[in-house]
Formats: structure tokens, sequence, C-alpha cells
């Protein structure tokens, strides 16, 4: 357990308290909008302690995407660790056994699941609002966020979707993986769209089930189907 009154506890909650707060200002104002000021508020801490842990607001953005990277990861390091080791243990050369290909598309729908519910979750929402920006002007905050898990775990993906779909190139491989993931990404980066086109309210465990299921049913259908051309 941690003491609250020693001095590195303090120093730990403080700057704890101070990258979430960023994370709100970063995501409701942006980078540019967003104050150390505000951010120090919010924290209830000096605004100079922000200078004391990381040096310039640049480097509070930067905290907060490390952050979130974290999380992330602690949400699908578990099952990316089960492909690791699965397709060490698959023989190079041969076809998948039946048992084998079924225990690979159980650990993408277990990924597929994973992601949906993270992307969904009410709590998550400024840390997504702040990758979809990054993702449509990359900045070294987005070099953070694709080098801690986005790289690993896409690469990890293709090489057991590879295994599933030996005919498909690596190129072809890759296709599929952001196909399949765009199918969860879309409740989150065209949430008002999925939400009045399916005339929900918003999503709750009754609507995360009903994605669940489709997102499910398509990707192994992706995943089995063979190419037309």
């Amino acid at each position: 357990m941690t003491d609250p009154d020693k001095p590195s506890d303090r120093g730990d909650q403080t700057r704890s308290a101070l990258v979430q707060a960023a994370m709100a200002e970063f995501s409701d104002n942006g980078y540019h909008a967003a104050s150390n000021r505000d951010i120090a508020a919010q924290a209830q801490t000096n605004q100079a302690l922000i200078g004391y842990h990381f040096g310039v607001k640049q480097g509070l953005y930067l905290a907060v995407f490390q952050f979130i990277s974290e999380q992330v990861q602690q949400h699908t390091g578990s099952v990316i660790a089960q492909m690791k080791a699965r397709l060490a243990s698959l023989p190079e050369g041969e076809p998948l056994a039946a048992e084998a290909r079924e225990a690979c598309i159980q650990l993408v729908l277990g990924l597929v699941e994973r992601m949906a519910k993270l992307f969904v979750s009410p709590l998550f929402k400024p840390a997504a609002q702040l990758i979809l920006r990054e993702q449509q002007k990359p900045t070294q905050a987005f070099d953070i966020l694709y080098e801690s898990f986005m790289r690993p775990s896409l690469q990890v993906v293709t090489a057991l979707v590879q295994r599933l779909r030996p005919k498909d190139s690596r190129e072809d491989a890759a296709l599929l993986v952001i196909t399949i993931l765009g199918q969860i990404l879309i409740f989150r980066a065209g949430r008002s769209t999925a939400l009045r086109h399916l005339a929900w309210e918003d999503i709750g465990p009754d609507q995360l089930a009903a994605i669940l299921k489709r997102v499910k049913i398509s990707t192994r259908l992706l995943l089995s189907a063979e190419d037309e051309t």
C-alpha cells in the first residue's frame, strides 16, 4: 500500500491527477485551447507543478498519451499475449488442423470483444477522442500510440490471420485486420451516425450485445471466406 503522507506518493498522486485532468481538457478543447491554469484547477493542484512534473504543456500532452497507451495495453494485453503463444505453438508451413484453426479464430473474436467494450465505454470517451484527433493530424503523440500498442498488436493479429488464410499476402492479411477493427471503430468515430441510423439513444448493455453478435459473425465470415479474385 502507498502512504499518502510520503512525498513520493503525494508526487505520484499529483502527477496522476494532472494527467487525468489534462486528458479531459485536451479532449474537450484541443491542445492549443487547453490551458495549464485550467488543467491545474481541475486537478486541484498548483499550476507550477505541471512544469515540475512534465516540463512544458507538450510534455503533459505526451504523458496523457503514454497513460492512454498503458490503459489500452492493460485491457487487451492478455489476449495479445495468448495470440503470441498460439503463433509460437503452430507448426510452420503446415495447414492448421480444425481445432487449432478454431482456437485462432476465437482469439481474434476475443480481441474484437475487448476492443468493442473499450471503445463504446463512456469512460473511454476522452481517450478515444484524443486518439481520433491524432489519427487525423498525427503528432509525436501518435508515435507513442503506434509504437507502444498499435504496431505490436497489429503485427501479431496480422500474423495470426496469415496462418488462418495462408494464400493471403501480408498486405491482404493486414487489410483484412484493418477491416475487422474498422467494424468496431465506427461505433466511436461515427457514433452519432450509428445511433441515429439504429434509432438508439445510447449504447448500453443490450446495444453492446447486439454489436458484438453482429461483429463476431462478420469477423468469422471475413476470416473464413475465400477471395473471389
